[in-house]
């Protein structure tokens, strides 16, 4: 899967660098398995696991714990990365590959969040990570969205945003983990709505504090902004 590893490092190194992550990991396909690496050693293991989403069931962050030390993988499905490999977000973003794209980009959210927190001994609750997520897969999709521009036209934005933010649904039956995706997504879109009104030169400032922030600092930040 030669270009899905091109389109794994692309992506964490816009988010390494958009956010200053340092984690010290070496190469992320490492830490991705498919569904043989699923059944071969985690099939019937107790894991900390997240929701995926209706239109892209299956990928997500595996964790397990031992003490202080925490294992964690992503697992993507092989019918995901086939998509992906199909249809190239490389060579554009349409209909047949968005939401495989947001899915991917999500889970490398998720892990280099989760990598980098131990690495600090600072804790992270999954409403914080769904957060963060909702913020990173808008501003790396709008990145491929815009290929060699500088800047979407207002309806390309309108189309991201719908894809990502309008139809989502959530699969999980436990109605506190729906709530809680809804939450990270109300608040997730309340802060771009900020970011966006900024001047340019202040983003990345932006994006650098709410990253760094912890749960309920990300949300004062957000309010401040309203």
């Amino acid at each position: 899967m030669t270009s899905g590893a091109t389109l794994l490092e692309s992506v964490r190194g816009l988010l390494e660098r958009t956010y200053r992550i340092e984690t010290g990991l070496g190469e992320l396909g490492a830490f991705v398995i498919g569904d043989e690496g699923y059944r071969r050693f985690y099939a019937g293991r107790r894991l900390h696991r997240h929701a995926g989403s209706e239109s892209e069931p299956g990928a997500q962050l595996l964790v397990r714990q031992f003490g202080a030390e925490v294992l964690a993988c992503i697992f993507y499905p092989d019918s995901l990365i086939r998509k992906l490999e199909s249809h190239p977000p490389q060579r554009g973003l349409d209909e047949s590959n968005i939401d495989a794209f947001a899915v991917f980009v999500e889970e490398i959210d998720h892990f280099l969040l989760l990598a980098e927190r131990t690495l600090l001994g600072r804790p992270l609750t999954l409403f914080e990570m769904e957060l963060h997520a909702n913020v990173s897969k808008y501003l790396v999709l709008s990145r491929f969205l815009a290929g060699g521009q500088r800047v979407i036209d207002p309806l390309r934005r309108l189309w991201l945003r719908h894809h990502l933010f309008e139809k989502a649904r959530f699969r999980d039956e436990d109605e506190g983990l729906r709530s809680r995706y809804r939450d990270a997504r109300r608040w997730g879109v309340k802060f771009l709505d900020g970011l966006l009104a900024r001047e340019a030169p202040d983003r990345i400032e932006s994006l650098r504090r709410f990253h760094d922030a912890g749960a309920r600092e990300k949300l004062r930040l957000i309010q401040s902004a309203a």
